[in-house]
């Protein structure tokens, strides 16, 4: 795979591979304000010496630290200390294609939808850690040959296992057993449930009913699981849809209704916000 160079090239390489990217930066990227892209970020930094900024978090980037940021969270990165060397390693993943590689006993999305009380997102890596981390990006940059798709996302997905396994013992501190193993499996088996339902009109008192939870119980649970709301998970989950519908060449009218909007005008508002374009627009540029 290509190894980019900047974090603009990282994101829209994402978007348009609709699997994941890999960035190595050696000089320093600047003062970057808050922004937030539909791609989950791993953002691994070697030297450390600025200030990233995370929703309402600060955090000190030491070298040898590890940011796990979800789709949903905006972030900043202020101005590094100029005796401080650069050099950073991004992976940018489209966060449908990391479920789809995920399984029932394996949910390589943890580190992006785990996020209890007093979570961080930085996790600091070892020596053998950062050696590692290094070992997998080096193998997703390799590039030509026979193969290549397949070897690319067999690395991966190895090292999402080798990152998952981090997050782990990272995040979950003293929780005992079995309420981690509760927590993980009922919020999976409810995001299974909305991706299966996505095309009805779907609402968090159905889904409460269908699990036996209480609606205020299920909007907590899944909050504190994914850091972001059910009914936002549900209208990015159906806004991303409409994306692959629209660039497969169906019309605007038929897709609004196929991702289970009750009507186009909540539609129109909804994806307009979300892509930041209109969706008769979106279509237009998908197929020109």
């Amino acid at each position: 795979m290509k190894v980019l160079t900047t974090f603009s090239d990282g994101i829209e390489h994402c978007m348009a591979s609709q699997c994941f990217s890999i960035v190595h930066l050696h000089k320093d990227p600047g003062v970057l304000s808050m922004h937030g892209h539909p791609c989950h970020e791993l953002f691994f930094s070697v030297s450390g010496g600025c200030t990233f900024l995370i929703d309402d978090k600060s955090y000190r980037m030491e070298p040898g630290t590890m940011f796990a940021i979800n789709q949903y969270e905006k972030h900043q990165i202020l101005q590094n200390e100029l005796s401080i060397p650069h050099e950073k390693f991004v992976i940018y993943i489209d966060p449908s294609y990391l479920e789809s590689i995920s399984t029932p006993q394996t949910d390589l999305t943890y580190c992006f939808t785990h996020r209890p009380r007093n979570f961080s997102h930085c996790i600091s890596l070892n020596q053998g850690q950062q050696r590692s981390f290094k070992y997998y990006f080096n193998k997703l940059a390799v590039e030509g040959g026979f193969g290549q798709d397949v070897a690319e996302r067999s690395a991966f997905a190895e090292f999402m296992v080798f990152i998952t396994k981090l997050a782990t013992e990272a995040f979950l501190g003293a929780e005992s057993e079995h309420h981690k193993q509760y927590f993980t499996s009922k919020v999976t088996d409810i995001i299974t449930y909305i991706h299966h339902n996505i095309d009805s009109q779907l609402t968090v008192g159905e889904i409460a009913a269908h699990f036996y939870l209480s609606t205020s119980y299920l909007c907590r649970l899944f909050k504190k699981s994914t850091g972001t709301t059910i009914n936002s998970y549900i209208i990015s989950r159906r806004i991303e849809l409409a994306q692959r519908l629209l660039s497969g060449g169906y019309s605007v009218n038929e897709v609004y209704s196929m991702c289970g909007f009750n009507d186009y005008s909540n539609f129109f508002k909804a994806f307009t916000k979300k892509v930041g374009i209109s969706p008769k627009k979106y279509a237009q540029n998908s197929l020109s």
